[in-house]
């Protein structure tokens, strides 16, 4: 019987030796990854090259990419407590969302370093991967460049600007209809929704196009179907390179950005800091936009663009300067609502 229980002994003693080598594994092949949930696409491309492939190399941290952004999907693992993700990238609003929901950890600033931010961009739950912007957009045979909309005031005066225009389909244009009816960009929050809605009233009757997919703005100023519209800057420098008569006013554009976040109960929580780190490196977001128009936070970047390159930016200082930014903590509380009450006059 005591032989017996010996060699049972042994027996659970080398499982248990293999329990902990196996575990030993598991957690080193966690460390030696992490999972990043990003746009998909160009994007994932280009990030591969830039980012991904040198961070691998200089830490031995592979990053594995997944996408497309899905907040619903975020939520549905954070309660599940199945989380797939270190990274995510997500909308200002979603990340709002998230961090009141604790499915997103703090960003340790301590290894991310901010420095090189341009101001206010940091946030406790994000970092910004990437600024865009909602510009104006015009055709230069109908506009010549200094007798063109110089502001949203003037892309609301059909009479000295007269023709079809385009705007997105959305309650943000909400931010441009104020503009438009001379509220100072620093008085635009909390929004005065009834003199917006009035605003929206004056302009509807121009507006040829209400536009819901980002690439429509750039095809209906491609066809001369619009001379106007609001746009994001990265579709409209788009069509300008392949020779069609459009340009970009950049006074007031409405300053739009995308954050990462580190998923809260990351498998792998210090790689995922680490890599965030290693993004934000100068010289790498220089490298990105040279492939995509859509930059990061750094102001260092600049010195390793072309004066012609960064001047496509919607970050080049000088236009950084008369920039509007989106207040992402009111949409995130009025975002529901205000969708429905923008339906509701769409149908008016």
């Amino acid at each position: 019987m005591k032989k017996k229980s010996g060699k049972l002994n042994r027996i659970a003693f080398i499982i248990g030796i293999f329990f902990i080598l196996g575990l030993s594994c598991l957690s080193e092949a966690t460390e030696k990854k992490i999972v990043w949930n990003s746009s998909g696409g160009i994007v994932e491309k280009v990030a591969q090259k830039v980012f991904a492939e040198p961070f691998e190399k200089e830490t031995g941290i592979k990053v594995i990419f997944t996408a497309p952004v899905n907040f619903a999907k975020l939520k549905a693992m954070s309660e599940s407590g199945n989380i797939e993700w270190d990274i995510t990238e997500l909308r200002p609003e979603d990340m709002i969302r998230g961090m009141q929901r604790k499915y997103l950890d703090p960003i340790d600033y301590a290894i991310v370093d901010q420095s090189d931010f341009l101001p206010g961009t940091a946030h406790s739950h994000g970092v910004p991967a990437a600024f865009y912007s909602c510009v104006i957009g015009y055709n230069t045979d109908k506009f010549p460049t200094g007798n063109h909309p110089k502001s949203w005031k003037d892309f609301w005066d059909a009479k000295r600007f007269p023709g079809p225009r385009s705007l997105p389909n959305y309650p943000w244009t909400l931010e441009i209809a104020l503009l438009a009816d001379g509220v100072p960009p620093e008085k635009l929050y909390p929004l005065d929704e009834k003199r917006a809605w009035a605003s929206l009233d004056k302009i509807k009757p121009h507006v040829s196009k209400w536009w819901t997919m980002p690439a429509e703005p750039a095809q209906l100023l491609t066809d001369k179907e619009v001379y106007l519209v609001a746009a994001y800057n990265g579709r409209i420098a788009g069509i300008q390179k392949e020779g069609v008569p459009v340009a970009i006013e950049w006074n007031q554009q409405i300053f739009l950005l995308a954050y990462n976040s580190v998923v809260k109960g990351a498998k792998n929580k210090d790689g995922a800091m680490k890599f965030l780190a290693f993004m934000y490196r100068p010289e790498l977001q220089a490298a990105w936009v040279k492939s995509i128009p859509y930059p990061g936070p750094s102001k260092s970047m600049f010195k390793y663009l072309t004066p012609e390159l960064a001047k496509t930016l919607p970050t080049y200082p000088e236009y950084y300067k008369t920039s509007v930014h989106r207040n992402p903590e009111y949409w995130a509380q009025h975002e529901e609502r205000l969708m429905k009450e923008w339906h509701a006059w769409m149908l008016k």
